[in-house]
């Protein structure tokens, strides 16, 4: 459901991080945060980039919202020693503008290594050698790339392993499947990841039977609603 209260004076000054966990299994410590962009009305109303999007197109500040979402996850974590990431869209990555804006930013940051870019696989896969410049750009400063949204094939694992990527999202839905076939497959993703040194993170896990299945499974790192929701502090 879009946002109701819909009028020309909306500003991405009312978007703000919201910041959901990533676990690192073996020590039940917060490995990483994602940075999740959240509209927050003058009734502290929470709405998902879903029901406000169409607000920020209509405004012409898609680049904008990246942007700020970055500066604003950037100042929350700069003197905290804590690994965060936000997600690119396809727009932000082929962006010259953007680019030069993560470029500035990445150069005077604190320790920029520990800043992660999510990237659906769709994008990276659609658009590899725009993928590829991006990633590069990202090596400069070593800031790392997730691969989010990515869909279980022996085709897809082929593909995205041999780009420059750090992680891969699984998701959580895929540990409960009872499909041989699936499993099978999974079972494939994981050995491959550990041989090319990509780390596997699955995500959107909801169920303690869930989280049984990814750690009888070796995964190292979990997300999810299990662990915690989305939230404007870090804790």
């Amino acid at each position: 459901m879009q946002v109701t209260e819909v009028t020309d004076s909306f500003s991405l000054e009312s978007v703000v991080p919201f910041f959901q966990p990533i676990i690192d299994l073996e020590n039940n410590t917060v490995w990483s945060y994602e940075c999740l962009a959240r509209l927050v009305n003058l009734h502290d109303n929470t709405y998902l980039p879903s029901q406000f999007l169409f607000l920020v197109e209509r405004h012409h500040t898609v680049a904008q919202l990246t942007e700020t979402i970055f500066k604003r996850s950037a100042s929350y974590f700069r003197d905290i020693n804590m690994a965060w990431n936000i997600n690119v869209s396809l727009c932000d990555m082929t962006d010259s503008d953007i680019i030069q804006f993560f470029r500035s930013q990445l150069s005077e940051y604190p320790n920029p290594n520990r800043v992660s870019i999510e990237i659906t696989a769709q994008n990276a896969l659609s658009e590899v050698e725009s993928f590829l410049s991006f990633a590069q750009m990202c090596a400069e400063y070593g800031v790392k790339i997730i691969i989010d949204h990515f869909e279980l094939s022996n085709e897809n694992v082929q593909k995205i392993l041999k780009l420059p990527v750090s992680a891969i999202k699984v998701a959580g839905s895929l540990f409960e499947s009872d499909d041989g076939n699936s499993i099978v497959e999974l079972e494939l993703l994981i050995s491959a990841s550990r041989k090319n040194g990509v780390m596997l993170i699955a995500e959107h896990i909801e169920q303690q039977d869930t989280l049984k299945k990814v750690r009888e499974l070796g995964l190292k790192y979990a997300q999810g609603f299990y662990f915690s929701q989305p939230k404007a502090d870090a804790d």
